[in-house]
């Protein structure tokens, strides 16, 4: 498995958040109740989505949600919609990895970035995040589904 390194623009995503221990191993609910209210995201972009996993010590998040036009080019975040949260990522490089077939078996691929590529390549995590990017080409439930696992990272 070897990734794509480039550099990414600062952005920001806005959507639904909880603690990963509270989502019981899934996310789908979480999807979910994002489907049923992203229009309330201003300037969001609707055609992808962003799975944005940041920690802090023990503690675990799991952020669902779509990036904002404006901010994108570096202009101020709008107001945050009761119950959701805003995060902003700075530009950054990034490892990126895809992952092809069913999101049942993301947890491998992660695992095999984490813990065979990282420890066996030139380049360290760089922050306390990464996230998965879904387009067009990811399809729930499909062996074809396509989704990219984007990694903040700097050479050691």
């Amino acid at each position: 498995m070897e990734p794509r390194i480039i550099i990414k623009s600062s952005f920001t995503v806005m959507g639904l958040s909880q603690c990963v221990k509270c989502l019981d191993g899934s996310r789908e609910t979480l999807w979910a109740q994002l489907s049923g209210r992203f229009q309330e995201i201003p300037d969001a972009d609707p055609d992808t989505g962003f799975g944005v996993h940041t920690w802090n010590g023990s503690e675990r998040h799991y952020l669902a949600g779509m990036a904002l036009r404006g901010a994108i080019k570096g202009e101020k975040v709008p107001e945050v919609p009761k119950g959701m949260e805003a995060c902003h990522l700075k530009k950054h490089a990034y490892a990126v990895f895809p992952h092809h077939g069913l999101i049942d078996y993301l947890s491998t691929t992660i695992d095999t970035i984490f813990n065979d590529w990282l420890p066996g390549s030139d380049y360290q995590t760089a922050e306390n995040y990464y996230f998965e990017l879904y387009d067009d080409r990811f399809q729930p439930d499909s062996e074809d589904s396509v989704l990219f696992i984007f990694v903040p990272v700097k050479q050691r």
